[in-house]
């Protein structure tokens, strides 16, 4: 009993320290807060909703009261997450210990999750609840623990889109786990609702749309950050291969504007193509945000469309150039594409490792009977997945990155516990 709570006092100790220590500091606003106090229509809704309700409420106290939010479900999802895994994968206490620890490394610098107005104060959260019920799901088939899985996907996508593929994984991994059953009306039935709920979710979004901006559309912002790296490749011939006059003006415009500031691929003969995607990751603000979305949607202004349909229309003349840009360059979009999918794991090495565990547990998930294997396959499935998604969408930083820090160190654990255990694991 004493070693016990000795363990306890440790764990709540980090808890409550990190909590003493983070709620004294201020609030972090950045460039991108006050598109979410403003509801911007390219913000997925549930970080506008939530800030705008708390100033609505609090007004003066805003900021203490946010970062205090954010904190409590950071930490209560830190916990419940250590606990889960630990409970599954029965770790020791130090494991516990470490994955805690790795767990609470995104609430202090450089990113502040809790401290900083952005959505990642509530998508962490989110993304630790929907992995706690998923393996708790995956392990005990539980109806309560799919019903707060799908509950907290929605609420997690609804935050940040970049995790609209994960139930499609879970549905893997859940007909492999059940695969000698797999035909059976209640499997069937889960497997089908994890694959309609992200159009589903789709649908919830766009309907936050018709009812805040009068559009039934998704949340625009997705193809313009794409295009970034599209355009940064592209060359003033691709013009003629536009097919609207509307989307040939915009990226005469831009090509000319990043052509002048030097902010393209052919700007400059680089020796490696690591040079190339640190030009690229240096600059994709600029090629995104400040080129193709600022001036598109002037663009769009002068015409006279208001503003909520200027921001459509940018998103649609993205969507409509993306796939021209990339197919006329696409052996310099691919290295540039990989490069920026290296630099998501900082080595090439440990891409390849998540590669090869990927493959391998994959194969090992469908031929043996070893549930850890398909645990690997979705840690693996998981890590990957994202870091293709953000190196497809945008550049590869910490912000987008951090949530699968920790499934690293699990991936580690699980394998030397099936080297120690073999069959028996």
């Amino acid at each position: 009993m004493k070693d016990i709570k000795l363990k306890d006092i440790v764990v709540y100790g980090m808890y409550f320290f990190s909590f003493i220590f983070l709620i004294f500091q201020d609030a972090i606003y950045t460039p991108d807060t006050a598109s979410y106090l403003n509801a911007a229509i390219y913000r997925y809704p549930v970080y506008p909703i939530f800030t705008n309700f708390l100033k609505f409420v609090f007004q003066d106290y805003f900021d203490l009261v946010t970062v205090g939010i954010q904190l409590l479900l950071g930490l209560v999802a830190v916990h419940f997450t250590a606990k889960k895994f630990t409970e599954v994968f029965q770790l020791n206490y130090l494991s516990k210990v470490l994955i805690v620890i790795i767990l609470l490394f995104p609430f202090f610098g450089p990113l502040y999750i809790a401290n900083n107005i952005c959505s990642e104060g509530l998508s962490y959260p989110f993304y630790l609840f929907f992995l706690t019920f998923a393996l708790d799901f995956l392990n005990r088939n539980h109806r309560k623990s799919f019903i707060l899985l799908l509950i907290s996907y929605v609420l997690l996508t609804l935050t940040r889109g970049q995790f609209i593929i994960l139930p499609i994984i879970v549905a893997v991994m859940y007909i492999l786990k059940n695969k000698a059953s797999v035909f059976k009306i209640i499997h069937l039935k889960k497997f089908v609702l994890l694959l309609l709920i992200p159009f589903i979710t789709t649908v919830m979004d766009k309907s936050y749309h018709i009812l805040k901006d009068g559009k039934f559309v998704s949340t625009p912002f997705s193809f313009i950050s794409a295009s970034g790296a599209a355009l940064y490749v592209s060359k003033a011939s691709d013009i003629q291969f536009i097919v609207t006059d509307d989307d040939k003006e915009i990226f005469k415009d831009c090509h000319a504007f990043l052509t002048e500031n030097n902010w393209l691929l052919s700007s400059k003969n680089r020796a490696t193509p690591k040079e190339d995607y640190k030009h690229f990751h240096n600059n994709v603000s600029k090629l995104c945000n400040y080129t193709l979305h600022d001036r598109g949607t002037q663009y769009y202004l002068d015409k006279g469309y208001n503003i909520v349909d200027a921001r459509i229309a940018i998103e649609k003349t993205s969507k409509n150039i993306y796939p021209i840009l990339v197919k006329n360059n696409f052996k310099n979009w691919i290295k540039l594409y990989y490069s920026n999918l290296t630099h998501s794991f900082k080595s090439e090495f440990l891409l390849f490792f998540i590669v090869f565990v990927f493959f391998f547990s994959c194969i090992k998930s469908i031929l043996s009977d070893n549930k850890l294997y398909v645990y690997l396959f979705f840690l693996a499935s998981l890590i990957l997945s994202n870091a293709m998604i953000v190196a497809f969408a945008s550049h590869s930083i910490i912000r987008y990155l951090f949530y699968n820090y920790f499934l690293f160190f699990i991936i580690i654990v699980l394998i030397f516990k099936l080297i120690k255990h073999g069959k028996k694991a």
